[in-house]
């Protein structure tokens, strides 16, 4: 599980390991640059769960790409994290807070839990490219946060996240 104080921590959205599993050149130079810097990348529980759920339940082209991303979580260095069971009820209850104050649509139940769990592994940052995580008002995300108890989430696209990255580091 994540530390406080060790390193810099990114969480994972589906959609991110999905473009990796595809062989997206961007994603690939994107986790080898994070990780070359120091950096650990760790996946929610319903993230494996919908990589899970796509290798049973999508058309043939999403099966494979799920099945390929279950299987390179280890090969390219990515930490899965397991569900606790108090994370679960958690979750739900902040998913559906978020869809009903209007900040996620009804059906992206999935989403809100995404970003509960990311809070609740410690990691300050989830990388997606989900228009819908993408778009929510920081601020309104930010209370919504404080008001579950738990420590607010940055959303960030990965193409700009490493633009941000380089210009940091200089490079």
């Amino acid at each position: 599980m994540p530390q406080t104080g060790q390193k810099t921590q990114l969480a994972w959205d589906t959609n991110i390991l999905f473009d990796l599993a595809g062989e997206d050149q961007f994603t690939q130079d994107f986790r080898r640059f994070f990780q070359a810097h120091g950096f650990e990348v760790f996946l929610p529980p319903t993230v494996s769960a919908e990589l899970a759920f796509s290798v049973d339940r999508s058309d043939e082209r999403k099966r494979s790409l799920a099945r390929k991303a279950l299987s390179g979580i280890v090969k390219w260095g990515l930490i899965a994290c397991p569900m606790k069971p108090v994370w679960e009820d958690i979750a739900v209850r902040f998913s559906e807070r978020l869809r009903e104050r209007g900040l996620l649509p009804p059906d992206e139940k999935h989403d809100g839990e995404i970003l509960a769990e990311t809070s609740l592994m410690g990691v300050p940052v989830l990388v997606t490219r989900d228009g819908h995580l993408l778009d929510i008002d920081e601020t309104s995300l930010v209370v919504a946060f404080q008001e579950a108890d738990l420590v607010p989430v940055q959303t960030v696209h990965p193409r700009r996240f490493m633009q941000a990255a380089q210009r940091f580091l200089n490079l």
